[in-house]
């Protein structure tokens, strides 16, 4: 079995961070001045993404608030609103508003920003991973005011996100989806149905690998849709609140490529390498092909000094298990 280990959706900001985007987006700084300072921060990332040795990463979407904001950078038709909880966490994101059609912004600040990351990391041996919210949590996130049939919603989200993932198709390795929602209440089954085919037009001519994550929970009556999906890894939260169901999980791991999100990302306390062995160590047992292993979400959740114990973590197991 291939193993791997991997930093997941963003990296914690610090205030100095925090107030540089505060400023660019209310206009207080210059855009160039703004990016000259997030790139230095990126540049921290990436050299503990070095030192950990970590074969995934983000750019720890350190230009935005949240995967909310991100998305919005690059859509046309939508607003952002008052502040909405993110599922059942302590953090905030911005409600997504569509007013218009969804589209896609062909002069956009991801595309720009996605670049230079680019540029800064052109010596790092981790693949680089864009983040992308799926087209079932980006629903579950907005407001609509405009379309009378929800599926359409989703079809042109994945129509539009596709068209950004052509215009980077250069400068990242692997797409990195957030699809929580498809474990969540309020997805109807017609929507669950038809995710196969628009993750399809999703990923339409993008020949990269590509990554499925979703967290909070599992649920095993709707794992199958999650499994029909074009991708090359599905992604499980196996933290506190599903280790009840590792169990039954297990029994979908043969010849799976998978992504286990076993550093908890919504607590402080310390993970046990010794539990993390053996849920390596079983998920071997039970026949995959490969094992990606990093936190369970986004890290937005716990101060910058514990997820850098958390990613050192990573790398002790790696070592220890590096005969599997």
């Amino acid at each position: 079995m291939k193993f791997y280990t991997a930093l997941v959706g963003s990296y914690p900001k610090p205030v100095k961070i925090a107030k540089v985007i505060s400023r660019l987006k209310s206009g207080k700084i210059e855009k160039s001045k703004a990016y000259e300072e997030l790139m230095k921060f990126e540049k921290r990332i990436l050299e503990e993404v070095k030192e950990y040795e970590l074969d995934y990463t983000t750019d720890g979407m350190v230009g935005w608030d949240d995967i909310a904001d991100l998305t919005t950078s690059f859509l046309e038709g939508v607003e952002k609103d008052a502040l909405e909880r993110f599922f059942d966490n302590n953090f905030y994101y911005r409600k997504i508003v569509i007013n218009q059609k969804l589209g896609y912004k062909s002069q956009n600040d991801y595309v720009q920003y996605f670049k230079q990351v680019k540029e800064i990391s052109k010596d790092l041996k981790s693949k680089i991973k864009i983040v992308i919210l799926g087209p079932l949590t980006f629903l579950q996130l907005a407001e609509n005011n405009y379309y009378d049939d929800v599926g359409n919603i989703i079809d042109d989200y994945a129509k539009s996100t596709n068209s950004l993932l052509r215009d980077l198709i250069d400068y990242y390795d692997v797409v990195e989806v957030h699809e929580p929602s498809l474990f969540q209440k309020g997805i109807k089954g017609a929507l669950l149905q038809s995710s196969q085919q628009v993750y399809e037009k999703l990923f339409n001519g993008i020949n990269k690998e590509k990554h499925v994550l979703t967290y909070f929970d599992i649920r095993f009556d709707r794992i199958q849709y999650l499994l029909n999906l074009p991708a090359d890894y599905f992604g499980f939260d196996v933290t506190e609140q599903n280790k009840t169901k590792l169990g039954r999980l297990y029994g979908y791991m043969k010849d799976m490529n998978v992504y286990l999100g076993v550093i908890d990302s919504r607590n402080t306390k310390m993970d046990k390498i010794s539990t993390i062995r053996r849920i390596i160590e079983k998920v071997h047992e039970k026949g995959a092909k490969s094992l990606i292993i990093g936190n369970s979400s986004f890290n937005d959740f716990i101060p910058e000094i514990v997820v850098r114990r958390k990613l050192k973590l990573l790398q002790k197991t790696k070592r220890l298990v590096a005969n599997v």
